[in-house]
């Protein structure tokens, strides 16, 4: 398939260059990634023999059950799966988890805090250990926060090593740069009012969480559940609802 296969990276925006290029004599696809202006951009060149693959925005977003403060052992493999899960290349991929929902008492959720924090600079197979400074727009959104502490608190520094932001409602701003927003709730199920069809993928912990929420995750938009620390994508299952591979060739049937 490779051998019949080609693709041109272009970053759009130049009419000249799109309008000679996106015809369906040089080209099958346009497979788009980014926001409305990028992909109504690219919508307007979709005829007969040139189709549109889109890649709308999306976050991710784990779940973790009380389970884990059955024991330190439990809530240390968490902390490393949500870590994990956050930090999916240096938390820039749409599956990274950027908001944690946990259940618990604030005690034992900013324990879980604590450790995240701990796991979120340590780098791996998908993320850099080398620290990557957080915006300043970012910072000044936290520091607000700092100063709210009978509501909000902070683990960590600015320096991109990782920071927690602990709270009972998910914060209004973007997380990035290895910032995660763990949010306290009573219940897992509490948490799917905060799931749309922007949201991507839900890691839920312990495993056997899944079966109980993955229906109405499922209702609400979520298009990928997986067990926390398993965010990571394989090549060749269902991305964003559909399977991409499929759709960036053109099938040519031999029948007998």
């Amino acid at each position: 398939m490779t051998r019949c296969f080609s693709a041109a990276y272009w970053r759009g925006g130049d009419e000249a260059v799109e309008g000679l290029l996106f015809r369906p004599q040089y080209f099958d696809k346009i497979i788009a990634w980014g926001g409305e202006s990028t992909i109504r951009g690219a919508l307007k060149y979709v005829g007969p023999g040139l189709e549109l693959v889109a890649f709308d925005p999306k976050t991710s977003i784990s779940m973790i059950g009380r389970e884990i403060f059955d024991s330190e052992a439990k809530l240390e493999a968490a902390a490393v799966a949500g870590a994990h899960d956050a930090t999916i290349m240096n938390q820039e991929a749409c599956t990274a988890s950027r908001f944690q929902f946990v259940e618990g008492t604030l005690d034992q959720v900013d324990g879980y805090c604590e450790r995240l924090q701990a796991h979120l600079g340590a780098g791996g197979r998908s993320a850099s250990a080398e620290p990557r400074p957080i915006p300043r727009a970012l910072r000044d959104e936290i520091d607000g926060l700092r100063d709210m502490a009978d509501f909000y608190r902070v683990w960590g520094g600015y320096e991109g090593r990782g920071l927690v932001v602990r709270s009972d409602e998910a914060v209004d701003f973007y997380p990035e740069g290895k910032v995660v927003n763990v949010v306290a709730v009573d219940r897992l199920a509490d948490a799917a009012r905060h799931v749309t069809v922007a949201t991507q993928t839900v890691g839920v912990h312990p495993p056997e969480r899944k079966s109980g929420l993955r229906d109405i995750l499922a209702s609400a938009g979520a298009q990928r559940i997986v067990s926390l620390g398993s965010a990571t994508p394989e090549v060749g299952l269902p991305h964003d609802g559909f399977y991409p591979l499929h759709r960036f060739v053109r099938w040519v049937n031999d029948e007998g």
